[in-house]
């Protein structure tokens, strides 16, 4: 229901003024409780990444310092594999050695 300044007394102007201004102040107080809840909303948004941000660099170290011992045991494994692979080739030639004399034995 719009009212035509007009038609109303100062008196009454004064009194829609002064409800219009109130309305204002009750708006902007609302607005600002919004505003500072949002305010405590991205202080808390902020906490909470840095703490995960700190748990990714914690895991990151711990990745890394696996990573080095992965590699580590990979080399030792790979270190291994050659000597035995090389030591095969001595078994198998000591095994045919006693099966050469096991056979000797046995034709003698």
């Amino acid at each position: 229901m719009e009212v035509d300044p007009s038609d109303l007394e100062n008196g009454q102007i004064l009194q829609l003024q002064q409800r219009v201004i109130q309305d204002q102040d009750d708006d902007l107080d609302q607005l600002s409780l919004v505003i500072g809840r949002h305010r405590e909303l991205g202080l808390l948004i902020g906490d909470e990444l840095e703490s995960h941000a700190q748990l990714i660099d914690e895991t990151e170290i711990m990745v890394d310092r696996t990573d080095a011992r992965l590699r580590k045991a990979k080399k030792k494994l790979d270190y291994v594999g050659r000597k035995v692979k090389d030591n095969k080739s001595i078994c198998i030639v000591i095994a045919l050695i006693f099966v050469f004399f096991i056979l000797l034995g046995l034709f003698n």
